[in-house]
């Protein structure tokens, strides 16, 4: 029995020469410093101002086996929208365009309205009439100047939110470190984002001739500049040659054109834009205290 008290005692007295430092509590952070931050890749790639926060900062950032390639990002044409033809010409012989007596012109980017001539072309005087086919519009480049490859770089956007709290959904809730930077309580998953300035300048695009497509036209003619009194009819497409038909003795004053089918027609894009100047250099590293 005196063992186990002298045992006991032996215990406290070791345990009165020694103190256990407990390593201090994380202060709370600054509510008013909140930040979140939103990842590319993790649901729809919402903007700050989709919940009404506003911008700190954004950009890629290096991370391990994520890589840029210096190259540029691939052409993109415009479709070649289907054009109306716009143009008819009378003559004096049958199907000759040497001897046109006139014509009936509704310029370019025609909507197919009614279109008349100042004075209209005597019926008497006319063998045949050719309507001009339906026509591809160029493409053009949906970028101008293609934008340099990020390869599997990371996206992230950093914002502010006004009121704090107000997290979006598929966000991350962070905040700066302390000034000796620790973290905070309920935030110490410290996470580095080591940004990068993107100076590169990629060459410009170009667009090749339009083909396909289906461009098929009725264009009317009138006899009268109001399009009330229709002379003629005819179907033009664009892989069809002009048209040439026989007229009538009534006189050409105006005409009128609708789309039967309009489908458009593609472009190649050009496959050598390539960087010009610049370069891809770290810039300023982000560390935020996160959630976990």
């Amino acid at each position: 029995m005196r063992s186990n008290a002298s045992y006991l005692l032996a215990v406290f007295a070791l345990l009165g020469c020694y103190s256990i430092d407990l390593p201090p509590e994380l202060p709370e952070p600054d509510r008013t410093k909140e930040i979140f931050i939103l990842m590319e890749g993790a649901g729809e790639f919402k903007r700050c101002e989709a919940f009404s926060a506003e911008l700190l900062w954004e950009g890629y950032f290096e991370e391990e086996g994520y890589s840029a390639e210096d190259k540029c990002e691939p052409c993109e044409c415009t479709p070649a929208e289907c054009e109306l033809p716009s143009k008819v010409t009378a003559s004096a012989s049958v199907c000759s365009r040497e001897d046109a007596i006139g014509t009936l012109e509704a310029g370019a980017s025609w909507d197919g309205s009614c279109s008349a001539v100042e004075e209209p072309i005597p019926g008497n005087a006319v063998a045949t009439v050719t309507f001009e086919p339906s026509t591809l519009a160029p493409c053009a480049p949906v970028s101008p100047v293609p934008k340099p490859s990020t390869g599997s770089l990371q996206f992230v956007r950093a914002c502010k939110s006004n009121p704090p709290t107000y997290a979006p959904t598929l966000s991350m809730t962070c905040y700066p470190p302390q000034e000796n930077g620790e973290c905070w309580k309920g935030y110490d998953r410290k996470l580095d984002y080591p940004m990068l300035n993107d100076t590169r300048k990629c060459s410009p695009c170009s667009c090749g001739a339009p083909s396909g497509g289906n461009c098929t036209a009725e264009i009317m003619l009138y006899q009268d500049p109001n399009c009330v009194s229709e002379v003629m009819a005819e179907y033009t497409t664009n892989h069809s040659n002009p048209v040439c038909t026989r007229a009538t003795s009534a006189p050409l004053a105006a005409m009128r054109s609708v789309f039967l089918k309009s489908e458009p027609g593609t472009c190649a894009p050009s496959t050598d834009s390539e960087i010009v100047s610049g370069s891809l250099e770290r810039g300023i590293t982000h560390v935020l205290c996160c959630e976990r």
